[in-house]
C-alpha cells in the first residue's frame, strides 16, 4: 500500500523490482509530506507521577487514557478531549498491563507487585472483581468472541505463564459477572472483591513480554526475551498449546510486538542492537530487518496507513512506511521524544499517538501527544 501523499510514478516503473519501486516511491516523496507524517500535538504534564511509566489503553466512551504509573504504584489519567489531568487509581502495587473492554465501561490492570489482574468501572474507578495470577501479570489482550482475557504473568527470574481469564470473572453480578469458589477461609472477609480463578494458562520457561492475537487463526503471539525467540500459542476451546518456537536472530532483547494480519506480516522490535525486523507470520521466516531507535518497549501497527509507530527508551519515536509486496520497512521520520519514553499507544479513531514520557532530571512526567496524517 502506498500512502495518499506518494506522488504517481512513471509507468516505466513498473517493470522494475518492488523494492526499486519503493525506494524511488519513498525517496521523491515531498519532505513536508514526510515531516506531516507524524507531528507534535503537545503534552499533558503528569503532576506529582514519579519514576517508569508502562503500558497505555484508551476509553473511546469517555475520552479517557489510563496510564501505568509501574513505581508511583498508580493509574493515572488524561482526559483527552480536554488536554488535562484527572484523579487517577492510587495504591495500585506496580501497575503494568492495562485493557479498556469495548462497550462494558470496565478498566482491567494487570499488577507486577502482587500478581493480580484487578477490575475497575472504567468512569466511578469502583474496584471490582480481581483474579490472582501470581507474581510479575503484565500484559493484556482481549479475545472479543470469546470474551477472554489473555494476560502474560511470572518470571524475572523463573517460569512464566500465559492466561486465559473469562471476562465474566471479572464483572460484577449486576453486570453479568460469574462468582467463583472461595479458595481459602480469606476469601469470606467482607468487603472484599470476588476473587475469580484463569479458565486455562500455559507455562512459558521465562517472563512473556508482549503478545498479540491472530484473530483468524486464534493463534497468540509470545515476545519472549530471555529465550530470544517468539513463542507460537494455539487457543482451544478452553486451553492454550504451543505449536511453534521461532528464534529472532537479528538481535537481544526483543520486547515489543505487533502484527498486519492482511499481509501476513509479524513485526518484532530488539535492543541489542537495535533492530526492527519483519517475519512471516505463518511461517515465522525471517522477511527483513533494518536498523530502529534503541530501547523500544511499544511498536504500534496502522493498517490504515501501513506505517509502524516505534517508542524507544533513547528518547525518540520513529515512522516506518511499508508498501504492498516489499519486505523492507522504510524510515520516514524520526522526531525526539524523552529520555526513557519507551511506551505509547496509537489511537486510530483520534489519528493520535501518546507517548509516556517519565520524570527525569530535566523534565517532567507528561504524555506527549503526537498527530498521525490521515
Amino acid at each position: 500500500m502506498r500512502p495518499a501523499c506518494f506522488p504517481p510514478l512513471p509507468c516505466w516503473l513498473s517493470v522494475l523490482p518492488a523494492l526499486a519501486v519503493l525506494f524511488v516511491g519513498v525517496s521523491r516523496l515531498p519532505e513536508a509530506c514526510r515531516a506531516q507524517a507524524l507531528v507534535p500535538r503537545g503534552q499533558v504534564m503528569l503532576r506529582g507521577v514519579e519514576g517508569r511509566l508502562d503500558h497505555l489503553a484508551y476509553d473511546p466512551a469517555t475520552h479517557r487514557l489510563f496510564i501505568s504509573a509501574l513505581e508511583n504504584q498508580s493509574v493515572e489519567i488524561v482526559d483527552l478531549a480536554r488536554r488535562q489531568q484527572l484523579p487517577g487509581i492510587k495504591g495500585v502495587r506496580d501497575p503494568q498491563g492495562l485493557l479498556v473492554i469495548p462497550g462494558r465501561n470496565r478498566l482491567i490492570v494487570a499488577s507486577r507487585g502482587d500478581g493480580t489482574c484487578r477490575s475497575f468501572d472504567a468512569t466511578t474507578l469502583a474496584e471490582g472483581p480481581w483474579v490472582d495470577l501470581g507474581r510479575n501479570a503484565d500484559n493484556l489482550r482481549y479475545e472479543p468472541a470469546r470474551q477472554w482475557i489473555l494476560v502474560g504473568s511470572g518470571g524475572e527470574p523463573g517460569d512464566g505463564l500465559v492466561s486465559i481469564i473469562e471476562l465474566a470473572s471479572l464483572l460484577p453480578a449486576a453486570e453479568g459477572g460469574r462468582p467463583a469458589p472461595p479458595q481459602s477461609p480469606a476469601d469470606f472477609r467482607l468487603l472484599r472483591p470476588r476473587q475469580g480463578m484463569p479458565l486455562a494458562e500455559i507455562a512459558l520457561p521465562s517472563h512473556p513480554e508482549s503478545l498479540q492475537i491472530d484473530a483468524a487463526t486464534g493463534r497468540v503471539l509470545v515476545n519472549l526475551p530471555d529465550e530470544h525467540r517468539v513463542t507460537v500459542l494455539q487457543l482451544g476451546t478452553n486451553s492454550l498449546a504451543k505449536v511453534a518456537d521461532w528464534p529472532v536472530t537479528v538481535g537481544s532483547r526483543n520486547f515489543p510486538l505487533d502484527l498486519d494480519p492482511a499481509h501476513q506480516r509479524l513485526f518484532v522490535a530488539t535492543r541489542q542492537p537495535a533492530r526492527l525486523a519483519v517475519y512471516h507470520l505463518r511461517t515465522g521466516a525471517l522477511l527483513a530487518d533494518v536498523p530502529c531507535v534503541g530501547d523500544a518497549d511499544d511498536l504500534q501497527f496502522d493498517a490504515a496507513l501501513g506505517r509502524i509507530y516505534l517508542m524507544g527508551g533513547e528518547g525518540a519515536v520513529e515512522v516506518f512506511q511499508l508498501a504492498e509486496g516489499v519486505a523492507a520497512p522504510v524510515r520516514l521520520l524520526r522526531l525526539p521524544t524523552a529520555a526513557r519514553a519507551r511506551t505509547g499507544l496509537f489511537i486510530p479513531e483520534l489519528h493520535l499517538l501518546a507517548v509516556a514520557a517519565p520524570h527525569t532530571t530535566n523534565t517532567s512526567a507528561a504524555i506527549l501527544l503526537f498527530g498521525v496524517s490521515h
